[in-house]
């Protein structure tokens, strides 16, 4: 019996292990199909780590780590789990324990995981003190500034340098021989690596920097006096903390990932100027939500702007792009940060070929890699010559010619001609070529590029050729080139014919120019005649699709009432009673007898009221100047979202969300304040965002036929205010105020958005004076952000000439004098090619109502030549069909 129950259990033990294998070897198989399934990495280590299998968590965490940074936790449960074979090998787990943790604080910077770190320094890593002071010093560099948990940092350092101290102490003590001078100058030298730990920490707004303060004073003694300046550091220091708690507060009472929570936080400390404070808190809000790829570009670009350290702003690149690997700017900037800092070649082209390697879904991702790249060796080559036994390298075998070759035809071979509409990676090449002044290379890649029929339509290319050739001043080439772009452009040829014709006027002779005059005659002509071949076409295929529409309707009709007819004859085949009412002749007493009856039988529906269409919310008149009107609300933002949003400015009395008669919001509102200055507050918060839209904030007013909407922004010249156009829809506002903050503090920035919150790619910068808006002026008008030359300009927004504002009036209805039944006169419906007008003394006669309708009666009867002395004939009056056809005129 017990022999059976042992077998059973082991049989049970070996199905449970043989599940537990089957679903790791799931996992495994899903791994292999798709080695970046970050998900499906975390469940198998979860799975293993669960089961207590520490050598295969080992090689998953190994593999996750070749493929991902991984987080903090990751890394110290890694780190304790290797731990636990410390007494059974120290020597090999502590250089194990040494390896992770330096891999471990380059992925992310975790308060925890340095605390842990430098505790592990001092107790179990058995580094020598330098060693030790440089981790304590790299950990103070990366997370010290941390407001709220960088004390424990400093503390740990601190009771380290200490404890060192009291050692030199009790052996200076116990030392009477010759060895005393050497401690007493070893004690001196430990004492002020104490003394100057103490003061770096009193001069850092921290939390608990009182008790700090207290702890030196009796660590100094009783009759040692503070220094002036540390005093002063001190103080300093307490009122920063008290600037930036408020917002450490708001990150601490809100849920991960905090971003808008940090973006006031890092643009305040940016005001203040402090990179190294700038930076850890940039990388407190990357460790928060390392995907964000917004977050990771405007760290970036801050880096290379303002500190430009090569140490640091190459290994957050390298970082940058194991997190975010789909955003290719982030890799082309890798490349040209790699190449800023002087960095081998091969370091660049190991970049372009793991960034090949994330599969991005669109062709402009890999032009942007390759022209990148193709620029780099540009650079090497033009700056840095390559030779070969004293001369220039063979065109053929140059590798910035191999290099073209290749991208080529990685486009074509993945995304056809398409992948490269415009031609650009030719071009470049081209350009190149132009700058060795290799004419016959550039006219070779030119030519093969026409030979492509989507090339050879596009009139920008073709243009950008004869550039090339007038450059060298090949003027008979040009010459052959605008002939073949007259009769190839499709895109713009009018921008063809014209260019043309200026290039003739210029460089050509008065044949050369009636001769290009003549070709260009005949393919406008050939022009037009496709274009309204086009146009009939175009006409006939709509007027083939209404006549179908009306087929199909008219069929759905027939169909409609054949189904009713065969409904009612399944009925009883019974006539349809006549529309027509009919007179009875059955006496009163039946009729009230006979609908009585029918009322027995089919009772009539009960008639429920009408639900109204509109909410009925009011505001008291006597509460407007307390109130604020918002609008262009999310559906989904509730009365929550509007007290988050406006608590800030005072207390709120109440919120009065408009909604539908179904309850769901309608977009606009109304906030009631205590006071009028916290209302005046609130409109200051103006198309703040609100579920990602801009809600508008405007004061509560009694709508009167007078009323009109204000446009709240100045309409005329402002020579400290800048309107900066043709911006990337991705710009962002933190990417505005770092490009125009170095000029002046700016006062105002207002970046233009629709009202679903888009960026419409123009915004105005305000500065408190006009010199700084000139200097801006200068230094960034016509300069490249992304894809695009930005604008720079004085604002100064064009206003409504009177001619402008007439047209608008005279396209509006007339009304009629008073007393007429006529409220409007139509004659805006007349077309202005055929309406004439009127005299001024006909615009300054009243005519008699009774008087006109006499004349009118009287009109047959008067002879034709009486009402004219002059023998003219008096213009008929036309009917309704002649009048309708001038409309089509």
């Amino acid at each position: 019996m017990s022999g059976s129950e042992d077998d059973s259990c082991s049989s049970s033990e070996d199905e449970e292990v043989a599940v537990d294998e089957e679903k790791v070897l799931e996992l495994e198989n899903k791994i292999i199909a798709n080695p970046y399934d970050y998900a499906t990495h975390l469940e198998l280590l979860n799975f293993l780590d669960k089961s207590g299998d520490v050598d295969r968590c080992r090689e998953v965490r190994e593999r996750m780590s070749g493929l991902f940074p991984l987080t903090p936790e990751i890394w110290l449960n890694w780190i304790k789990q290797e731990r636990l074979f410390l007494p059974l090998d120290p020597s090999r787990v502590r250089d194990t324990l040494r390896n992770l943790y330096s891999r471990a604080v380059k992925d992310y910077s975790s308060i925890r995981l340095w605390c842990q770190y430098c505790s592990d320094v001092v107790s179990v890593l058995e580094y020598s003190e330098e060693r030790v002071r440089d981790i304590f010093e790299q950990a103070l560099s990366d997370i010290g500034l941390h407001v709220t948990k960088g004390g424990e940092l400093w503390d740990q350092y601190r009771q380290y340098e200490d404890t060192l101290l009291q050692t030199i102490k009790e052996k200076l003590d116990q030392e009477d021989g010759p060895d005393r001078t050497f401690l007493q100058e070893l004690h001196t030298k430990q004492w002020g690596r104490v003394d100057n730990l103490f003061q770096r920490q009193l001069a850092v707004p921290l939390t608990g920097l009182e008790y700090v303060f207290t702890e030196y004073k009796a660590w100094l003694g009783a009759d040692a006096d503070i220094p002036v300046a540390l005093q002063n550091r001190y103080e300093t220091a307490l009122k920063k903390r008290e600037t930036v708690l408020p917002y450490e507060e708001a990150l601490e009472h809100t849920a991960a990932p905090h971003e808008e929570e940090y973006f006031h936080y890092i643009e305040l400390e940016r005001k203040q100027g402090d990179p190294a404070r700038v930076i850890c808190l940039m990388e407190r809000a990357i460790t928060d939500n390392p995907l964000n790829s917004d977050r990771w570009v405007d760290y970036l670009q801050y880096l290379d702007q303002v500190l430009k350290v090569k140490s640091v702003v190459l290994s957050a690149y390298a970082r940058a792009v194991r997190n975010v690997p789909w955003v290719v700017r982030v890799w082309t900037q890798y490349m040209l940060a790699q190449q800023r800092y002087q960095l081998h070649f091969s370091h660049i082209e190991e970049t372009l070929e793991e960034a090949l390697k994330n599969g991005f879904q669109d062709s402009a991702s890999y032009l942007s890699l390759w022209k990148c790249y193709l620029a780099c060796h540009w650079r090497q080559e033009r700056f840095r010559p390559l030779k070969t036994n004293g001369a220039e390298a063979h065109l053929d075998n140059n590798p910035l010619n191999v290099a073209f070759e290749r991208s080529v035809n990685f486009i074509n071979q993945n995304f056809g001609e398409q992948g490269d509409p415009t031609g650009e990676l030719t071009l470049f090449m081209a350009e190149c070529e132009g700058l060795r002044e290799d004419i016959g290379s550039l006219r070779v890649l030119m030519s093969g590029l026409f030979e492509s029929k989507i090339y050879k339509e596009q009139s920008s290319l073709w243009l950008q050729y004869i550039s090339m050739e007038l450059r060298f001043g090949e003027v008979a080439e040009a010459r052959r080139i605008f002939q073949k772009a007259v009769q190839c452009s499709t895109d713009s040829p009018q921008t063809i014919i014209q260019r043309y014709l200026n290039f003739e006027s210029v460089h050509g002779t008065l044949e050369t120019y009636d001769n290009a005059a003549l070709k260009c005659r005949r393919q406008q002509k050939k022009i037009d005649e496709k274009l309204a071949k086009d146009a009939e076409k175009f006409a006939l295929q709509n007027k083939k699709s209404s006549e179908n529409k009306g087929k199909i309707r008219h069929n759905s009709k027939d169909e409609s009432r054949k189904n009713k007819s065969d409904q009612h004859n399944k009925q009883g085949n019974k006539p349809a009673a006549s529309k027509k009412r009919k007179i009875s002749s059955e006496p009163e007493n039946q009729k009230d007898t006979k609908t009585a009856k029918q009322s027995s039988i089919s009772p009539e529906k009960p008639k429920f009221p009408k639900k109204p269409t509109t909410d009925s919310t009011e505001i008291d008149k006597s509460k407007y100047p307390l109130t604020i009107f918002v609008s262009n609300l999310s559906y989904d933002a509730t009365e929550d979202h509007l007290n988050d949003t406006f608590k800030s400015v005072g207390s709120i009395v109440d919120i009065r969300l408009v909604k539908s008669v179904n309850n769901k919001s309608r977009g606009f509102g109304y906030i009631e304040f205590h006071t009028r200055d916290e209302v005046m507050s609130a409109l200051e918060l103006d198309r703040i965002p609100v579920l990602g839209r801009p809600c508008y904030v405007s004061e509560c007013k009694e709508k009167t036929a007078e009323s009109k909407p204000e446009f709240k922004y100045s309409t005329s010249m402002e020579s400290h205010k800048l309107f900066v156009n043709n911006l990337p829809y991705t710009t962002t506002e933190s990417e505005l105020r770092a490009m125009f903050g170095k000029f002046s503090d700016i006062k105002t920035l207002r970046m233009v958005t629709t009202k679903s919150g888009k960026f419409k790619g123009f915004a105005y910068v305000e500065y408190s004076d006009s010199d700084s808006a000139k200097r801006a002026i200068l230094e960034l008008n016509d300069t490249m952000v992304g894809d695009r030359k930005m604008s720079v300009a004085i604002s100064n927004p064009p206003g409504k000439s009177a001619s402008q504002k007439h047209s608008d009036a005279s396209l509006m209805p007339e009304k009629a004098e008073e007393g007429t039944k006529r409220k409007v006169k139509m004659n805006f419906m007349i077309p202005r090619a055929i309406s004439k007008p009127k005299s001024k003394q006909t615009d300054n006669v009243k005519v008699d109502n009774k008087a006109a309708a006499s004349q009118v009666d009287n009109k047959n009867s008067v002879p034709a030549q009486s009402g004219n002395s002059s023998g003219e004939v008096p213009k008929q009056m036309l009917s309704n069909s002649e009048f309708s056809k001038l409309f089509y005129k």
